[in-house]
């Protein structure tokens, strides 16, 4: 039995891709015995100025000069800007990276995010390997960079992404909707009551958990301070992700709050935070609000980052799957109007439920067997692909 080499590439500058990565990784081997998928994340193999580079790129730059950053990303799509870094700094940053593929010899690598996009076809190009590429996308929306010549098979993350790709160029043969990847735990029946036993919490006070991205650890503090200001005593389940020094923060407020405040570090179980929560405060992290609708949680959304955010944002909240807040100020009495309205709740879970698409990493898993099997792309799309919340898998 021959092994089929897959290789998941991700430049992990957002926390989020690396789930997708590794919800897709799952997804692969689960009952596949001859699939060795191995996830290679680019910042772990580049040059340590690309890493830092993508570290003000992906985070302060936008928070310091957001004016800039605006009319910079603006300027982006209006142009159709398929590459944003010349093909240089990748080839000469991430040398290490394409090394590591090349001796891997993959049959097929799959790509989370743009930036690995721009690399693999960067690589396929010069002759780093010669293998399909499947992009899987993790978001809403989708941007110019995604669209490469060298890309063979998209796996859109909605119906909207698969439009946009369509109008950017990409054949819409080429285009399946998926979802964005979660790990399916996230829509396990979870027993709340024991979750919240085994969490120290009481049994009828309501929790709210409260994430927030890794650009976006400014906000954690500002939303758990308001939540004292709820009419109901509430408890609070804060996620502060690997930044010690927040974490050390909030661990210095639970003093200072009239307020039941658990706060948790990086954690392999967020799904059953979410299991054990009424409520979820979150930024519009495409990745994370897509395990909520899995999960059936409610949630309210503070403001986006520039960017894709503010698209994922747009896309969560025409469709009504979520509340948004234009500042802390404003999440005590919506929460407490949520908590005072168990109708409105259950409405919002029902149109979670229907939206939800916790079966995203075995669709983009199942497109990537069909693809090595397959002689031609064309071949595997040879059927008409789903829609956005449909059910059941693809092939």
């Amino acid at each position: 039995m021959e092994i089929r080499r897959i290789a998941i590439l991700t430049l992990g500058a957002r926390a989020a891709h690396m789930r997708a990565a590794q919800a897709i990784h799952q997804a692969l081997h689960d009952g596949a015995d001859n699939v060795e998928a191995r996830t290679i994340d680019a910042l772990d193999r580049a040059r340590p100025w690309f890493v830092r580079l993508c570290a003000l790129s992906h985070g302060s730059m936008a928070r310091s000069t957001p004016a800039v950053w605006r009319r910079l990303w603006e300027w982006q799509q209006r142009k159709r800007l398929r590459r944003t870094s010349l093909d240089w700094i990748f080839r000469h940053a991430c040398r290490p990276v394409l090394s590591r593929l090349q001796s891997f010899r993959p049959h097929l690598v799959i790509v989370v995010d743009s930036d690995s996009a721009q690399l693999a076809a960067l690589g396929r190009r010069e002759g780093w390997f010669d293998a399909s590429i499947l992009a899987a996308q993790a978001d809403f929306y989708t941007e110019p960079r995604w669209v490469k010549d060298e890309i063979d098979v998209y796996c859109a993350g909605s119906e909207a992404a698969k439009n946009q790709l369509i109008s950017l160029g990409a054949s819409h043969n080429r285009i399946l909707t998926c979802g964005v990847p979660v790990d399916p735990a996230f829509a396990a029946s979870f027993d709340r009551a024991d979750l919240r036993r085994a969490l120290g919490l009481h049994l009828d006070r309501p929790v709210v958990l409260v994430m927030v991205g890794r650009a976006d650890t400014s906000q954690l503090e500002a939303i758990i301070r308001s939540l004292e200001m709820c009419r109901q005593p509430i408890h609070v389940l804060a996620v502060a992700g690997r930044d010690r020094a927040v974490r050390a923060r909030l661990d210095a407020l639970r003093c200072q709050l009239a307020l039941d405040l658990h706060v948790f570090g990086w954690s392999d179980y967020i799904p059953e935070l979410m299991g054990a929560a009424d409520l979820l405060i979150t930024t519009p992290c495409s990745v994370t609000t897509s395990e909520a609708l899995a999960a059936g949680l409610p949630m309210v959304l503070t403001r986006p980052s520039l960017g894709v955010e503010e698209q994922n944002f747009r896309f969560l909240v025409e469709r009504r799957l979520a509340l948004a807040v234009a500042g802390p100020e404003q999440i005590p009495p919506l929460v407490s109007s949520l908590l005072d309205d168990p109708k409105q709740v259950e409405e919002l879970r029902e149109r979670e439920r229907e939206a939800a698409r916790p079966d995203a990493a075995y669709s983009v898993a199942q497109v990537a067997r069909a693809l090595l099997e397959k002689e031609t792309y064309i071949d595997l799309l040879a059927s008409p692909p789903q829609g956005f919340g449909e059910r059941a898998y693809l092939m």
